[in-house]
C-alpha cells in the first residue's frame, strides 16, 4: 500500500501515473494476443488491425513521459517517490517495445505464404501465453510493490528461452529439408525472436520494480539457457 502525502494532489499524480502505466501494459498485452491470434489463424485482416492499433501504445508512452515531467516539475519528491516516477518512464519504454514486437508479428504474418503448421503453432502459442503470464505477474508486483514477486518474474523466462531455442532449431531444420519453406521460416524466426525479446523486456520491468521498491538493484545474473539460438 502506498503511503499518503501531505499534498493530496501528489497522491493523485502518482495514482494517475500508475493507471497510465497499467493502460499501456494492457495495450501491449492486447496487441501481443491479437497478433498471435492473427498468426495462428492466418487472419490477415486482424493482422492489419494490430499494425494500425500500435499508435495507441506510442501515444500512451508519450502521455506517461509528459505526466512524469509535470510531476517532477511541480513536486518536491522524496527518494522513494522519485524512484517510482522515474521507474514509470522506464517501464513504459519496455511496454512500448513489447507492443512493437506485436506490430512486427502482425506485419510478418501478412507476408506469409501459408498457414503455420500445428507443431510450430503450438510452440508459438505456448510462448505467447508465457509472455502474457509473465507480464501479468510483473504488473501485479508493480502495483503491490512486491519486490519478492518482482524477483520471481525476473528469473521466470528460462522456459521461454528454452522453447525459443527448440523452435529456432525446428525452423532451421525445416529450411534445410524443405527449401520452399525458407521464405516463411525466416519470417517465423523473426516472430519467435520477437516473443523471446518480449520476455526479456518483462524481466527488465521486474528489475525496475525491484529497484523502485527496495532502492537497490537485483543482484546476480538472470538464469539463461545454455546453447540457445544465436542472436
Amino acid at each position: 500500500m502506498s503511503k499518503k502525502h501531505t499534498l493530496e494532489i501528489f497522491d493523485k499524480d502518482l495514482s494517475l501515473l500508475r493507471e497510465e502505466v497499467q493502460r499501456l501494459a494492457d495495450q501491449a498485452k492486447d496487441e501481443l494476443e491479437r497478433a498471435m491470434n492473427a498468426l495462428l489463424n492466418d487472419d490477415r485482416e486482424l493482422a492489419r488491425e494490430v499494425v494500425a492499433s500500435d499508435i495507441t501504445a506510442d501515444l500512451l508512452q508519450q502521455k506517461i513521459n509528459q505526466h512524469m515531467n509535470i510531476v517532477l516539475t511541480r513536486q518536491h519528491a522524496m527518494a522513494e517517490d522519485l524512484r517510482e516516477i522515474l521507474a514509470a518512464g522506464r517501464i513504459a519504454a519496455h511496454l512500448e517495445r513489447m507492443a512493437d514486437y506485436a506490430k512486427n508479428t502482425a506485419k510478418r504474418t501478412q507476408a506469409l505464404d501459408r498457414k503455420v503448421d500445428k507443431e510450430v503453432a503450438d510452440q508459438f502459442s505456448w510462448m505467447s501465453e508465457r509472455v502474457t503470464a509473465m507480464l501479468l505477474q510483473v504488473m501485479r508486483a508493480y502495483h503491490e510493490r512486491d519486490h519478492s514477486e518482482a524477483n520471481v518474474a525476473w528469473s521466470s523466462d528460462i522456459e521461454l528461452d528454452r522453447i525459443y531455442g527448440k523452435l529456432f532449431a525446428h525452423l532451421l531444420l525445416q529450411m534445410q529439408q524443405e527449401p520452399d519453406s525458407i521464405k516463411d521460416a525466416i519470417q517465423l524466426l523473426f516472430i519467435a525472436k520477437g516473443l523471446e525479446r518480449a520476455g526479456d523486456h518483462v524481466t527488465d520491468i521486474a528489475e525496475e520494480v525491484y529497484l523502485m521498491v527496495t532502492g537497490t538493484p537485483l543482484q546476480g545474473s538472470r538464469p539463461k539457457v545454455d546453447n540457445i539460438a544465436p542472436e
